[in-house]
């Protein structure tokens, strides 16, 4: 059974906690803001503590502030020369009332004020350290490192859609004397949303191989707008980005670190298009008087020549004179020797074909005196070899029954019927 104590409902009980609690001063508070939402008329926020290299919070409050509360201390901020905004990931100092909301006994407190110079300071510090980093890291001048085309022509651009800073960029362009192309990238030039924006579209256009150069612009606006471009992923991504890029952000006094890694810095995105502008006109001089430079040494090198190759004509001709005497001096000489040779060859020619005229004459004389003794030979050998001077001589012929003579008895075999041609006639026998 419980004791004999005094027993208090739930609304007693956080009624009693809520005065207590109400009862705490109202003190200054710092720490991370890491939700805000505004509504018409009230506006929540939490902040919270970490620890170094920690995304976990050690503690966390809820914060409440009516909106006329809120839009005075965002005037407040707005004054300073160096202007913020109050978002997510900021560090802020912050006067809170604790309050207990009792229907669902949440502990929250409302935002009385706010401390400027100690969010300043912390951005300072923030910035100085993004800086310092990037400097260790040699990434303040990576970009102006980057090779800079000298007819920037093909330009990437990066700036709000249908804004003035993209009507002022493109016309300044459009009314100089080249034919600037631009690749335009929308992004979102303010807000929480801004880093990711910008980096997207630069990725977007890191596509285009043939793009000279990018340029980020903006408008003029309010300051605390700066600070969107003092995100060290974004700085991380121009200063290592292949081609140049210029910055445009519209702010005359104040540097965001991004100007600080861009290959140049511009004030305006109207100045950002005079730059582009410059080159190509610096690169447009220069190769007149290059061009004027080569057809002013041409002229001189074509006169030079000129002269050398009259004098060198001249001195052909000379040559050529010269040399022509000379071969027709030489040709006459050559005719009149082959003149001389001719004659002394036509005469021994002459005769030898006399003296062969008239060997011919003597010799088919002898020829035939000795084709016609050799002949007469020939008849009395052939008249010698007659078998009628055989016979004659006392000598006979044997032939067989066909008429064919019989040279040796072994061409005849018993029987055989022969004849014996004596001068005076034939006989014919048989062989035993």
């Amino acid at each position: 059974m419980p004791q004999e104590n005094r027993s208090y409902s739930v609304k007693q009980y956080m009624t009693a906690l809520k005065q207590k609690v109400e009862d705490t001063p109202a003190v200054w508070v710092h720490g991370v803001i890491t939700q805000i939402s505004e509504k018409p008329k009230i506006v929540y926020m939490s902040i919270a503590d970490f620890e170094e290299g920690s995304v976990i919070p050690q503690a966390t409050v809820s914060l409440t502030c009516f909106g006329a509360k809120f839009a005075a201390i965002k005037a407040k901020v707005a004054s300073f020369d160096n202007p913020f905004e109050i978002k997510p990931q900021l560090k802020v100092q912050l006067l809170i009332k604790a309050e207990l909301y009792v229907p669902y006994g949440k502990l929250q407190a409302q935002i009385l004020d706010i401390d400027p110079v100690y969010t300043l300071g912390e951005l300072a510090l923030t910035k100085s350290a993004i800086l310092k980093k990037l400097a260790v890291e040699g990434l303040l001048d990576k970009n102006k490192s980057v090779e800079f085309a000298g007819m920037p022509l093909r330009v990437g651009l990066i700036t709000g859609e249908g804004t003035a800073a993209y009507q002022d960029f493109s016309t300044k362009l459009a009314e100089s004397p080249f034919a600037f192309h631009i690749v335009p990238a929308f992004a979102k030039m303010q807000g929480n949303e801004t880093e990711s924006s910008v980096i997207e579209a630069l990725e977007a256009l890191r596509a285009d191989s043939e793009i000279d150069v990018v340029c980020i612009v903006r408008g003029g606006g309010s300051k605390t707008d700066l600070t969107f471009f003092d995100s060290e992923a974004l700085c991380r991504a121009v200063a290592n980005y292949p081609v140049p890029v210029f910055t445009g952000i519209g702010h005359e006094i104040d540097r965001s670190l991004l100007d600080e890694v861009a290959y140049q810095a511009c004030i305006t995105p109207t100045d950002c298009a005079k730059r582009l502008i410059e080159r190509a006109s610096e690169s447009w001089d220069a190769m007149v008087r290059a061009a004027r430079n080569i057809a002013e040494g041409a002229r001189d090198c074509l006169g030079a020549y000129s002269t050398g190759l009259t004098s060198a004509g001249h001195r052909l001709q000379q040559i050529l004179g010269k040399r022509f005497l000379q071969e027709k001096t030489s040709l006459a000489q050559i005719a009149v020797s082959l003149r001389k040779d001719m004659q002394f060859l036509l005469r021994n020619e002459s005769e030898r074909l006399s003296r062969n005229a008239e060997g011919l004459k003597q010799g088919s004389r002898k020829i035939i005196e000795f084709e016609k003794a050799r002949f007469e030979l020939s008849e009395q050998k052939v008249k010698s070899a007659d078998p009628k001077q055989v016979l004659a001589k006392g000598y006979t012929l044997t032939l067989d029954a066909n008429g064919k003579f019989i040279r040796n008895a072994s061409e005849l075999k018993p029987g055989d019927r022969i004849t014996t041609r004596f001068r005076g006639g034939d006989v014919t026998s048989q062989v035993l």
